[in-house]
């Protein structure tokens, strides 16, 4: 952490010139809540002049690659991917339902109520802050020294960066773990806006939620609707099928895991998948 903060300490020194502020975060995550241990991955918050990009690192990582091999390799994550104009709370979501992704609008007000409590994080001093949001209780530390009012996913508004958040669950927690300054905006529209070529379908929230019932009551549609109409075969996984009837076992497989991976940071936004 003491190398972080030195390069943060860098990145203010040349705060008036930069172009894009890059944090990195460590998440701590359960995709289902009942599961005892933690997943983990590695996130982006860029600040940049005119707006606020959060996605997983694995974009970065697989441009980068894209760029050097000349190829079009995708990646996505459980996590969705948020961006924001600056001053506003206004979220554009990023997500699939199915193999379709989708991007659509939220209005995401978070109310802070502000601690006089401190603690000492790596070389700063962090204030306490707890709110309300997407149906859980969060405790957030940010950091006055470092002034961005951003932090994580859609969690703003605070008078600094917030450096560490956590549900009162532990279920989700975020920490920074570093820091960069980019002297150019950083173009992320082949690997977010535009997705390797694809841009995603702009719908509201609640279309969205309909399409992803829709894609849960027959995950394998297109699939079933091509082996209905004969003389071809459909590979899945490495097994061939010919008939529609063989995938009714992987239609219940996977809506079992829909079901079962459906703990959303927003944990008031899981839809409700009925048990088929």
């Amino acid at each position: 952490m003491k190398k972080a903060v030195f390069i943060i300490l860098l990145l203010l020194f040349g705060i008036a010139e930069s172009q894009t502020h890059r944090f990195f975060y460590e998440v701590k995550y359960k995709e289902d809540s009942t599961q005892t241990t933690h997943q983990k991955s590695f996130t982006v918050l860029d600040i940049n002049p005119d707006e606020t990009k959060y996605y997983d690192y694995s974009f970065l990582e697989k441009d980068s690659l894209n760029k050097i091999n000349q190829s079009q390799n995708t990646s996505w994550t459980a996590q969705i991917p948020v961006t924001r104009k600056k001053s506003t709370n206004t979220n554009i979501n990023f997500a699939f339902a199915g193999d379709q992704l989708y991007s659509y609008p939220t209005q995401d007000v978070i109310e802070w109520k502000l601690s006089e409590e401190t603690k000492k994080i790596s070389d700063f001093n962090a204030q306490k802050a707890t709110s309300n949001f997407g149906g859980r209780k969060w405790t957030a530390w940010f950091v006055k020294q470092i002034p961005f009012s951003e932090g994580p996913y859609k969690f703003t508004g605070l008078p600094g960066l917030i450096v560490s958040l956590e549900d009162s669950q532990n279920q989700f927690s975020f920490n920074l773990i570093k820091s960069k300054k980019i002297d150019k905006t950083y173009d992320t529209k082949n690997i977010l806006e535009v997705r390797y070529g694809n841009k995603p379908i702009m719908i509201t929230e609640k279309m969205f939620i309909k399409k992803s019932l829709e894609y849960y009551q027959d995950p394998y549609q297109q699939d079933r609707e091509d082996l209905k109409k004969g003389n071809t075969v459909v590979e899945i996984e490495g097994v061939k099928y010919t008939k529609a009837s063989d995938l009714i076992p992987l239609i219940k497989d996977e809506q079992e895991y829909i079901r079962k991976h459906n703990n959303p940071i927003e944990r008031n936004k899981a839809i409700n998948y009925p048990v088929k």
